[in-house]
């Protein structure tokens, strides 16, 4: 599906007054769109990477918040409506994590009054705001990294992307994970067997079940599964010869990776951050560092929009393999 279908896609889940407004935006203005932000009695917002913008009443985009159209919350109650077919209720198991999941991989964020029991979170009403992202697959953005996650007998390497929000590391999750189960014959790689533990229902974007993305041919998904659970749980059911997984670093996160391991099961995975450095104030990821556990740590960020490779790193002895140049000055 085209970066323009999607977007069609996406509207159609709008209340009518917020749908309106957005079919009057001129199509090239969201072609690169990711997020539709709808606050209670705020402005109408949208984001790519890089800007935002307020839209008003005729569909103009405009950075004056005083010509924005304002969002009711009416617009927000109406939009979840339409997103879960008018039963709400039907996706609580869902918006007590704080997000639901439509078809086509998009994934809409809610916030509100939250409803605890015993310190739990057990549901989320009086919805105040929606942060709908829009799924992108973007086939090929992995390349640029694949040669560093294979060692010389083409083996893939243990590696930890790190990456801010926003950079572009959960669509290479998603491609790299298409590249390996398929294969790619013309880089020498056969295709493997890949265990998905996507514990955010972002990477497979699963809606009932069924990835909304291409992860390729020989991938299973644990989708919505806690990662320390769920990669022991794809070792004894899937028998993976890789696994990959989103943002490590939780409490348990360590010894489950270490157990994966030493089954020879090899691990790409991400974790937040905009430099090695900034790991290292995590504890659970500092100790992975030191014991050696990653073979490679890929740092990404947008400064040249999504996906831009900031620097490579041996994990070995922790030497620079790349770093990007700018300003006509190589960083290596």
């Amino acid at each position: 599906m085209s970066a323009k279908d999607k977007n069609i896609n996406i509207i159609q889940y709008l209340s009518r007054g917020v749908r309106e407004i957005l079919e009057k935006v001129k199509p090239d203005k969201l072609f690169d769109l990711e997020e539709i932000r709808l606050r209670a009695n705020k402005p109408l917002i949208i984001q790519n990477y890089s800007e935002e913008w307020f839209v008003d009443s005729l569909g103009n985009l405009t950075k004056n918040i005083r010509d924005a159209f304002i969002v009711k919350r009416e617009e927000i109650l109406s939009t979840l409506e339409i997103m879960s077919k008018n039963s709400i209720y039907a996706f609580q198991e869902d918006i007590k994590n704080g997000f639901i999941s439509l078809s086509g991989g998009h994934r809409v964020g809610i916030s509100g009054k939250v409803i605890t029991d015993s310190g739990k979170v057990v549901n989320i009403k009086e919805f105040s705001s929606l942060n709908i992202r829009i799924s992108k697959e973007v086939r090929g953005c992995s390349f640029k990294i694949l040669k560093y996650i294979f060692n010389e007998n083409k083996q893939v390497l243990n590696t930890l992307i790190v990456s801010p929000p926003q950079c572009g590391k959960t669509t290479i999750l998603r491609d790299l994970s298409r590249v390996l189960s398929d294969g790619a014959i013309d880089k020498g790689i056969k295709g493997m067997k890949v265990g998905l533990i996507d514990e955010r229902s972002e990477i497979a974007a699963c809606y009932k079940g069924i990835p909304q993305f291409d992860l390729g041919i020989r991938t299973d998904v644990l989708d919505a599964c806690p990662k320390s659970e769920g990669m022991l749980l794809m070792v004894r059911s899937m028998s993976p010869q890789v696994i990959i997984t989103d943002e490590i670093g939780n409490k348990g996160d360590k010894e489950s990776i270490i157990a994966i391991l030493n089954a020879g099961i090899k691990l790409i995975a991400t974790a937040h951050g905009y430099n090695i450095s900034e790991l290292k104030s995590r504890q659970e990821v500092l100790s992975m560092i030191n014991e050696k556990v990653f073979e490679r740590y890929i740092v990404l960020s947008n400064t040249q929009g999504p996906g831009t490779m900031e620097e490579v790193i041996d994990g070995s002895n922790m030497k620079v393999l790349y770093k990007r140049e700018y300003a006509g000055i190589t960083r290596v």
